[in-house]
């Protein structure tokens, strides 16, 4: 699956690239890592999105999450 909106980019194939599901309150939702390309569509950052995702239509839920989800920090690694 690969899903572009604006200068974000989720490709399944991308090890950058990835997203966890989880329910809460009858609700399933998806914690989606992406690529920001930034303004000229070169860079590769990294951006992490979530919002309410449906097993019926997986591409329309990332879609939907890079366009309108909220953001959500990385974690920090404890050593």
């Amino acid at each position: 699956m690969r899903v572009e909106m604006n200068q974000l980019l989720y490709d399944a194939q991308d090890p950058m690239c990835k997203y966890i599901l989880s329910a809460s309150a009858g609700k399933l939702y998806a914690f989606v890592q992406c690529i920001d390309r930034g303004m000229d569509l070169k860079a590769r950052y990294r951006a992490r999105y979530w919002g309410e995702y449906s097993h019926d239509d997986p591409e329309g839920s990332i879609r939907h999450i890079l366009a309108h989800g909220g953001k959500w920090p990385g974690l920090p690694t404890t050593a």
